[in-house]
């Protein structure tokens, strides 16, 4: 059995930490970097803030529970730089086609769905009740939330957010960093680094959003990072 370290420790490592195949994994505790070492998360201990905190680090394997985009393609990098495994978590009441791919360090939540011919990248979220039909192309770094829906043939560029209750209609592309709001219905395709919302959807100004801007946050999380 592996030895599993999941890193963040707040509510979507929740729905991760059930979700995981316990049978397979035993998990072993946190990295989170707001929470003190010695303190708990959902019975299970916070490790360290840093993969540095870990003695032996290649011994265990790895999944990044952080809901925000950027700061889980931080940790993401981070793991990989250093060689180490990071595993897919998919709930085993999900419904994945077996015409389906998914990449590396991935989570597939309760009852999501992964249609024929779609492909979810590295280190993406597609949570509760969340519909990706035949097709659709999900990158790497991209959040869909919870029960949104992905009609055929949509392509989601890297970094990408997708509210929950959101209605993508087909063959459309959301672009490289942008953010759709909960509950859009998007009828035409979102240019990078931009943020729509409403019904339909339209751009709103937003240069300063969290998910708009990666190099932004970088530069943010020059001290820690």
């Amino acid at each position: 059995m592996k030895k599993l370290i999941i890193v963040g420790a707040g509510g979507y490592a929740k729905s991760v930490l059930d979700s995981v195949d316990h049978m397979n994994f035993q998990m072993v505790g946190f990295l989170d970097d707001i929470k003190s070492k010695g303190e708990e998360h959902q019975g299970f201990p916070i490790l360290g803030n840093t993969i540095d905190c870990i003695v032996n680090p290649e011994d265990y394997v790895y999944f990044v529970a952080i809901g925000n985009n950027a700061k889980r393609k931080v940790w993401f990098d981070k793991l990989k730089e250093r060689k180490l495994s990071l595993i897919n978590v998919i709930d085993k009441s999900a419904l994945v086609s077996q015409a389906a791919t998914i990449g590396e360090g991935s989570f597939i939540g309760k009852l999501a769905i992964l249609n024929h011919g779609s492909s979810v990248g590295d280190n993406c979220v597609i949570n509760t009740r969340a519909l990706v039909e035949h097709g659709c192309h999900i990158k790497d770094h991209v959040n869909i939330s919870t029960n949104a829906t992905l009609n055929g043939d949509v392509i989601c560029e890297d970094g990408s957010f997708v509210g929950s209750g959101t209605v993508i209609n087909g063959q459309l592309t959301i672009g490289t960093w942008a953010l759709v709001g909960s509950g859009a219905v998007v009828i035409k395709d979102v240019k990078p680094h931009t943020t729509v919302v409403g019904v339909p959807a339209k751009e709103i100004e937003s240069k300063s959003h969290k998910y708009n801007y990666y190099e932004t946050y970088i530069y943010n999380c020059r001290d820690w990072m």
